[in-house]
């Protein structure tokens, strides 16, 4: 039928009242020279035929474990695998992955590695330490760790230092400090000793220091264990 121009109207798209789209609405699409018209289910159904004809790859859920064989494949798609070693199918070579997570892609024949992804998980509990040198996290904790020293006064780096606790034999009541440091606090047993000074000569709890070596006024036996704090 032909259309009369002198008794059509044309009007814009933004003219068109507004309706929610349904899977029974026609769209129109050409044939050659020849307008048809189609529906947005019938639309939709052949677009998702032709992408997965053409490229599109889809995730399949399979487990596959250590060792195992690989499923058959017929269409562009990935699973996911863990480290192992896996038999190919359709011909194709044995696959080895190391990383904790990997993905395998299939051309729709056998399967190759498309990406290995590394997964760094503390299994052995979580660190209450900031480690020097330790690069495997984001950020790093050797940059967090580099960062605080950065940001912290040096001279107080390594001032104080608590000694190893030491089981002294039968009344021995003294112990050699590393050179040129000085007590800041000795402890017998958990119970605090204090320098001797004219205010408390009467104490028994008592330490001495002469050069590097500090002396106990209180008596030790064996199996007590002394802890100095120096400087």
């Amino acid at each position: 039928m032909a259309i009369d121009p002198i008794n059509t109207r044309t009007i814009a798209i933004d003219e068109l009242p507004s309706a929610p789209f349904n899977t029974t609405d026609y769209i129109a699409h050409g044939i050659g020279a020849d307008l048809k018209k189609g529906t947005i289910e019938e639309f939709s159904t052949f677009l998702s035929t032709y992408l997965g004809v053409i490229g599109g790859v889809g995730f399949r859920a399979v487990t596959v474990p250590d060792g195992g064989t690989l499923p058959a494949t017929t269409q562009e798609e990935f699973i996911l695998v863990g480290p192992g070693t896996f038999t190919n199918v359709g011909g194709g070579a044995d696959i080895t992955t190391t990383e904790e997570l990997n993905a395998l892609v299939s051309n729709g024949t056998y399967w190759f590695i498309g990406v290995e992804i590394p997964i760094n998980v503390e299994l052995a509990g979580i660190t209450q330490f900031i480690r020097s040198g330790f690069t495997n996290t984001t950020p790093s904790e050797d940059a967090v760790f580099n960062a605080l020293a950065f940001k912290m006064d040096t001279s107080a780096l390594n001032v104080f230092t608590v000694t190893d606790k030491v089981t002294l034999i039968d009344n021995e009541q003294t112990i050699t400090l590393p050179a040129g440091h000085k007590p800041l606090s000795v402890h017998l047993e958990y119970a605090p000793q204090f320098k001797v000074t004219s205010n408390n000569a009467a104490r028994v709890d008592t330490w001495t220091q002469s050069g590097d070596v500090i002396t106990l006024n209180y008596p030790t036996v064996a199996g007590s264990y002394i802890y100095i704090v120096s400087q």
